[in-house]
Parts: C-alpha cells; sequence; structure tokens
C-alpha cells in the first residue's frame, strides 16, 4: 500500500507539474513572435480564426478543351467545406486537326469535317475537405474534392469562306459548312466565330467529378491552389461536333483536367 501511495504522489506531483510549467514554457515561445501554429506556416504572427466561408476563381485545362470556373461557398467543419460554382468550358473531339488552304496564307486554318463547337455552362454543387494540413512554411496543404450538376451544352455550327471558281477565286462567300458540299479545293478558310450565334442547338447534360488539391498560398486567408482530377460530362443526346461521316457522335466526354486557382477564406463580418 505504501508503494501504491508513492506512486500516486510522484503521478499528482507531476500532473501539478506539467500544469504549471506546460503554459510558462509556451509563453516563452512566444517571445520570438511566433505565437500560434499558423505563425511558423506564414512566418508572421497573425490573429487565426475558424473560416465560415470561401470563394475561388480558376483556369483549367482538360483533356479536350479548356474553360474557367467560379466557386462560392461556407465552411460546414473547420478542414471542410460545400460551394456552389459555375464552369464555362470549351470541349473539342479528339480526332480534330486544323488545316489550311495552301494558296492563301493569310485565310484562317480550318478543321476539315468539323461542323459544329461545343461550348458549356456547368452549374455544379462540390464538397472539399483537408486531408493533410500545412505544418511549416512552404508547406502544402492536401484536400480532395466531388462534385456534381447540372450541364447546358451549346452547338454552334461551324461556317466557313468558300471560294467561287476555279483558283484564285473569283469571290468568297460564307456558307455554314457541309462536308457533302464543301471539299478541299473550294474551301478558303474559317469564318469569323460570331457566325452561327443565332443557330445554338441546346443540349442538357449531367455533370460529376473528383479531384485531389494542393493549397500553397503564402499568406492568411489567400489561397492560391493547384488541382488535378477527373470529370464526366453525359449528355442526352449525340454530340456531333466532327461529322457523322467522319465519326460516330458521342455523348459521354470523360476528361482528366489540371486547374489553377486563386481564392479566399474569410470569417463573415470578418
Amino acid at each position: 500500500m505504501k508503494a501504491v501511495r508513492k506512486v500516486m504522489k510522484v503521478a499528482t506531483f507531476l500532473l501539478l507539474s506539467h500544469a504549471f510549467f506546460f503554459p510558462l514554457s509556451f509563453s516563452a515561445q512566444t517571445d520570438d513572435g511566433i505565437k500560434t501554429a499558423k505563425d511558423a506556416v506564414y512566418g508572421e504572427p497573425g490573429i487565426d480564426v475558424l473560416y465560415t466561408h470561401t470563394k475561388g476563381v480558376s483556369a483549367f485545362l482538360h483533356t479536350q478543351g479548356a474553360g474557367i470556373n467560379f466557386r462560392y461557398g461556407t465552411f460546414y467543419t473547420a478542414k471542410s467545406s460545400k460551394s456552389f460554382a459555375f464552369d464555362l468550358l470549351y470541349t473539342k473531339d479528339l480526332r480534330e486537326e486544323l488545316t489550311s488552304n495552301p494558296y492563301y496564307v493569310e485565310a484562317l486554318p480550318y478543321v476539315l469535317g468539323k461542323v459544329h463547337s461545343l461550348f458549356s455552362m456547368r452549374f455544379c454543387y462540390e464538397k472539399r475537405s483537408e486531408i493533410t494540413p500545412k505544418l511549416r512554411k512552404g508547406a502544402v496543404q492536401v484536400g480532395w474534392l466531388h462534385r456534381y450538376g447540372a450541364v447546358l451544352g451549346f452547338l454552334k455550327p461551324v461556317y466557313l469562306n468558300i471560294g467561287v471558281g476555279q483558283l484564285p477565286y473569283t469571290d468568297l462567300v460564307t456558307e455554314r459548312y457541309n462536308p457533302e458540299e464543301h471539299f478541299y479545293h473550294d474551301i478558303y478558310g474559317r469564318a469569323s466565330w460570331v457566325n452561327g450565334l443565332d443557330d445554338l442547338s441546346l443540349v442538357p447534360a449531367g455533370h460529376l467529378g473528383c479531384g485531389l488539391t494542393f493549397e500553397y498560398g503564402a499568406s492568411r486567408g489567400q489561397t492560391q491552389s493547384l488541382e488535378i482530377g477527373a470529370f464526366a460530362d453525359i449528355y442526352m443526346s449525340q454530340m456531333e461536333i466532327m461529322s457523322i461521316e467522319f465519326v460516330q457522335p458521342q455523348r459521354a466526354f470523360i476528361c482528366l483536367y489540371v486547374k489553377l486557382e486563386l481564392g479566399s477564406n474569410w470569417t463573415n463580418g470578418g
């Protein structure tokens, strides 16, 4: 019993000593200006709060085109957020190849067989969660995300400048491209992009995506991140980008992407 009492006395003494001296040792560490764990991450003292809101603007490349993104959301835990996102993107067929009229070097290049350009607007709901935090200056926070939503796809007809007569052409006319009527020898080049805007076809779709984020911003509340991932846009009908005479149209576009984002996190009212 005496041995047990001695052990209990020693344990009580150690606990009281730890409770008393630990604050003193922590205060001693703050003398060099390091006030919190995040001060070590950002290299300067500051006030750390739990963020309530987040937003970001980004540009991305995917395996069939490119786009831009904007998101706005809130944190529902200290390390997780939910956001509404909007994407505007361009998607091409992987088999597109630019060609040009060798007799008119000033003419705009075109894609033989391409009858539509595909532009899309995505409206998504996404969740982001932290996997590993930043632990020191120059470190990277790793996170993951998943998203889903609706897509509005716009097919815009392709217009070309067509030569009249034999080379050299006596005149040029702008016509909607028809691979059954227009061939190498009578295509001068691509017409202005605005042609066809009055004849858009709207096709809805669903969207699923997931990815990893690597946030490396050096300032409190300001984020800079690299994101890599994959997504699938599945349309309700076949999307004829290249003419059906050249390739079979597809409904599903499954792509990899890389994204660069600038953003910020903040506390509402702060």
